[in-house]
C-alpha cells in the first residue's frame, strides 16, 4: 500500500516498533506543529533558527514539482487528485432528511476516496474549500498579498499595534511569502488583456489604487510566455488548484523548507490528526492517522509533547471544540468558535464586448482598488476556462456586519452557525466598488454571482486573539497550547485578502512565544 512520510531529521522523536492494526503506537517530541500553511510554516521556521525541534502534521500529501508539468490536477476537471473526499468532507452537499436521503448516501459511497489537493467542507450554510497538502492553502490559492489600509486594520484589529505591524510584520510576512509586485509589462502579453482593461477602469475611477503583490515567481512566468515552462499561471491554472511551472511561491517551498534545511524541523504528509487532549503528567497528546494515498488508515499515531501549536485553519477551531466537548480540554474560554466569518467575499462576472468571450486569462492578479474610506477591495480574479465565463470575474471584500460561530449541537456535532446576510453590508460596498468600475468599461454588463449555497474560501476566526487566547496565540487555561494561524482573525482581514494579515498577526504572535520553547 502507497504512503508517504515527509522528510528531515533531528526532532528528538523516539519511536516505539509498528503498532499490531487497530492499535496506536506512540513518538514523543518537544513540540508538534499541527497544519503545514502559512501559520505552520512560518511557525516551524522561526522556532528552528530559534534552534527548536519539531514535527509537522499535515493531513494532506506532498505535492513536489514535475518537470514534465504533472503535478497537479487540472482545474475544474474532476480528476481524482482534486478533492479530498473524507467522511463529513465532500462536495455533495448533506441531505440528512427527506426522502433524498439514501440517495445522497448511496452517491456519497459512490465516489473515489483520495487525499487530494482541495478539502471541500459542506456544511447547511455553506461549502468552504481549503488546501490539502504540505503547504496548506498556499498550493491553491491566488497567492494575492495585500495589508488593509489603515482604517480597516484598526477597525477589525484594534488591540494591535498598526505602527508596528506597517514597520515590521506586513514587511516580514511578504518576506516569508516572497511577495513581488505585478510587473507593469506583463499587462501588454496576451494573457493579461483582461487584467488591462480592468486596471484602465479602476484607476479611471479616481478611488485609491494599488499594485497588487502576489507571492509569485515573476520570472516563472515570464518562462512560461516563452515555452521554457509548463503553462499554468499564464493560462489561469493557478486558482483552486497547484501551478505546475513552479510560478507560485509557496510556503512548502519557502518557509517550511527553510525548516527544514535547519535538520530541526520533520514534516508528516499524509497525517489527519483526529483529536488533541492534555496528557498526564504534563503536556499533550495528538491523536493522529497516517493514510495512504486512497485515504484508507496505514496506523494510528499518538505523538506526546510538551507544547502543541494547532495552525490547522478551518480546522482548528473545530478540533478545539471536539477536545473541550470531549473533556481533552476542558479549560478553554467560553467564547472558543465566535468570531468566524467568510471575509466579506462577493462574486460577480463584467462582460463587455471589449473582451473577447474565449480569452484566456492568466494569473495572478495585478491591480486592486480600494473604497474611498478604506473599507472595502475589488480585483480582477482570473479563472481557467470555462469558469471566467467570457467575462471578467471581479472578487470585491468588505467588513462583515456580523460574524458567525463554531458551536457544539445537542448531538455532539461540531457545526457552523453562520448565514450569508451576516454580511450583506459588506457585500453592498463591493458591489458598489463594482459598478464604479464596470461603468469605466465599454458596454459592460454587471451580473453578481449568487448561489444558494455560497462557496467561501477566506475563511477566518473562531479562535479569536486577545480574548480565547492572550495578545500572542497562548490558549489560556492551557500552557503550552497556541494557535498560530488565521483562526485568531474576527472573521475578515479588512476589505482584502486574509493570507498577509495572517502571516502578519503569526509573526506577532511569535516575537512574544519564541522565548517559551527554549
Amino acid at each position: 500500500m502507497q504512503h508517504e512520510t515527509g522528510t528531515g531529521t533531528g526532532t528528538g522523536a523516539r519511536r516505539a516498533p509498528a503498532a499490531a492494526p487497530g492499535s496506536a503506537r506512540e513518538e514523543r517530541h518537544d513540540t508538534v506543529i499541527v497544519g503545514s500553511g502559512i501559520g505552520g510554516g512560518i511557525t516551524a521556521c522561526r522556532l528552528a533558527e530559534a534552534g527548536v525541534r519539531s514535527v509537522v502534521l499535515e493531513r494532506g500529501r506532498h505535492w513536489p514539482l514535475d518537470a514534465a508539468g504533472g503535478t497537479f490536477p487540472r482545474f475544474p476537471s474532476l480528476d481524482r487528485r482534486l478533492i479530498w473526499l473524507d467522511e463529513g468532507f465532500t462536495p455533495l452537499s448533506p441531505l440528512r432528511d427527506g426522502p433524498w436521503s439514501a440517495l445522497f448516501a448511496v452517491a456519497r459511497a459512490a465516489l473515489p476516496r483520495s487525499t487530494g489537493l482541495l478539502d471541500v467542507m459542506t456544511e447547511e450554510q455553506a461549502v468552504i474549500v481549503s488546501g490539502a497538502g504540505v503547504g496548506g492553502g498556499t498550493l491553491v490559492y491566488g497567492g494575492v498579498l495585500a495589508q488593509p489600509p489603515e482604517p480597516a486594520f484598526r477597525a477589525v484589529l484594534p488591540e494591535l499595534d498598526h505602527e508596528r505591524f506597517d514597520r515590521v510584520h506586513y514587511p516580514r510576512a511578504r518576506a516569508w511569502l516572497g511577495a513581488a509586485p505585478f510587473p507593469a509589462d506583463l499587462l501588454d502579453e496576451p494573457p493579461y488583456a483582461a487584467h488591462r482593461l480592468f486596471d484602465r477602469a479602476a484607476r479611471a475611477t479616481g478611488l485609491p489604487v494599488e499594485t497588487i503583490r502576489s507571492a509569485v515567481d515573476f520570472g516563472a512566468v515570464r518562462d512560461e510566455l516563452r515555452g521554457a515552462l509548463p503553462r499554468a499561471a499564464t493560462v489561469g491554472q493557478y486558482h483552486f488548484t497547484g501551478c505546475d511551472s513552479g510560478a507560485r511561491t509557496s510556503v512548502d517551498r519557502t518557509c517550511l523548507a527553510r525548516a527544514r534545511a535547519t535538520g530541526r524541523t520533520s514534516v508528516r504528509a499524509l497525517h489527519r490528526v483526529t483529536s488533541v487532549e492534555r496528557d498526564r503528567p504534563g503536556g499533550y497528546r495528538v491523536h493522529a492517522e497516517h493514510l495512504a494515498r486512497d485515504g484508507g488508515v496505514v496506523e494510528r499515531v499518538v505523538f506526546r509533547c510538551a507544547r502543541l501549536v494547532l495552525a490547522a485553519g478551518v480546522h482548528t477551531p473545530r478540533l478545539l471544540l471536539a477536545a473541550r466537548r470531549d473533556g481533552g480540554l476542558p479549560h478553554l474560554h467560553p467564547s472558543l468558535g465566535e468570531g468566524w466569518g467568510a471575509n466579506g467575499d462577493h462574486l460577480a462576472v463584467v462582460r463587455t464586448p471589449a473582451l473577447p468571450a474565449d480569452a484566456v486569462q492568466g494569473g495572478p492578479s495585478a491591480t486592486m482598488v480600494h473604497d474611498a474610506g478604506g473599507m472595502a477591495g475589488l480585483m480582477h480574479s482570473p479563472l481557467a476556462a470555462p469558469l471566467n465565463a467570457g467575462g471578467l470575474p471581479l472578487l470585491g471584500m468588505g467588513i462583515p456586519d456580523r460574524s458567525g460561530r463554531w458551536t457544539t449541537g445537542a448531538d455532539g456535532r461540531v457545526r457552523l452557525d453562520w448565514d450569508a446576510g451576516y454580511e450583506a453590508g459588506a457585500r453592498a460596498r463591493a458591489e458598489d466598488l463594482m459598478r464604479r468600475v464596470a461603468a469605466r468599461l465599454p458596454d459592460a454588463d454587471l451580473a453578481p454571482v449568487t448561489p444558494s449555497r455560497p462557496v467561501l474560501t477566506h475563511v477566518t476566526g473562531g479562535v479569536r486573539l486577545g480574548t480565547v487566547t492572550d495578545r500572542y496565540g497562548r490558549l489560556r487555561g492551557h500552557p503550552g497550547l497556541y494557535c498560530l494561524d488565521g483562526a485568531l482573525l474576527p472573521g475578515t482581514a479588512g476589505g482584502v485578502n486574509p493570507a498577509l494579515t495572517i502571516a502578519a498577526v503569526v509573526d506577532h504572535c511569535l516575537d512574544g512565544v519564541v522565548g517559551d520553547f527554549a
